[in-house]
């Protein structure tokens, strides 16, 4: 996918190598057993190794499975999301490694600035995250903890509930990979009610840093954006989003207790179970452009 030359929808999705056809059997209660075939969502690993200024070699950092395709937004949005780096410009480059046939196009050496940080070590990764876990392998829990630092737009009045109500829908008439294959998650990233960029991955958190990645690689990060997922919503998915500043995140599932205390502690406006006519608010109501029931007993 090239460089973006105006803000539209920029799709972050490569069917090419995403995509995988097999022969398959179905079994049917009227005509019996038949052969079809069937298209799947292709998985593999992603191995990532990091070079410092002050480092005679590379060091691997992670390894991660991945729907294949846009590994340079996916990689940006994993350093950007776990504190390795706090911006694109850190990165002196990023390059295929192809010295192993097993693994072509799989392994790739990100060149930073700087020496390699003590704290890197708390963020080293033992063993291989699958697709389904964006944290597994991490070696201490210390670096599941976000930096306090961390400020984000707190502006008051500036979302409405129809845009809320209509972002899945926006989100999903994108969403190809799933339609083909049905094994994927999405996330999109809107601003003014328009969908900016939008990832497609076997593993929510991959498709979540291809966003992230993807929109500051190109400089498409705007104030008041919001991030829309297409299921549930785990801790690891609001800190991303907090570490990516972004202040909202709408949600077609459930959020888990600990994603509620995220939003909480950075003020996070926090939305699931979005449906046609309803969601629920789980935090930060007051970004939303709506009067609030005089039974409210809850202030969010």
């Amino acid at each position: 996918m090239g460089i973006p030359t105006s803000i539209g929808t920029n799709i972050i999705i490569d069917n090419n190598v995403s995509i995988s056809r097999v022969n398959r059997q179905k079994y049917r209660t009227d005509n019996g057993i038949i052969a079809e075939s069937d298209q799947l969502a292709v998985e593999e690993p992603l191995q990532v190794s990091l070079y410092f200024q002050d480092d005679k070699f590379p060091e691997e950092w992670t390894m991660t499975m991945r729907s294949p395709g846009n590994d340079e937004d996916l990689i940006i949005g994993m350093l950007l999301t776990q504190q390795i780096i706090t911006s694109v410009s850190d990165v002196i480059s990023l390059d295929r490694e192809d010295d192993d046939v097993s693994y072509a196009d799989n392994h790739w050496v990100v060149t930073l600035v700087g020496n390699r940080p003590e704290s890197l070590s708390l963020k080293q990764r033992s063993l291989m995250s699958h697709s389904s876990c964006g944290i597994c392998g991490l070696t201490s829990i210390k670096a599941l903890q976000l930096c306090d630092f961390i400020e984000l737009d707190q502006s008051p009045l500036w979302i409405s509930p129809s845009d809320i109500l209509d972002f899945p829908n926006k989100l999903s008439m994108h969403q190809t990979l799933f339609f083909e294959t049905g094994a994927v998650h999405s996330a999109g990233y809107f601003h003014n009610n328009q969908l900016i960029a939008i990832a497609e991955d076997i593993g929510r958190h991959n498709a979540v840093d291809k966003v992230v990645g993807h929109i500051n690689r190109y400089d498409l990060w705007r104030p008041k954006g919001v991030l829309v997922l297409s299921g549930r919503v785990s801790f690891e998915l609001m800190q991303k989003a907090a570490l990516a500043n972004i202040a909202v995140v709408i949600a077609v599932g459930a959020p888990s207790r600990l994603a509620v205390d995220i939003a909480r502690q950075f003020d996070m406006t926090l939305i699931g179970f979005t449906k046609k006519s309803q969601f629920n608010i789980y935090h930060g109501a007051w970004r939303l452009q709506a009067q609030h029931s005089q039974n409210n007993e809850y202030a969010l």
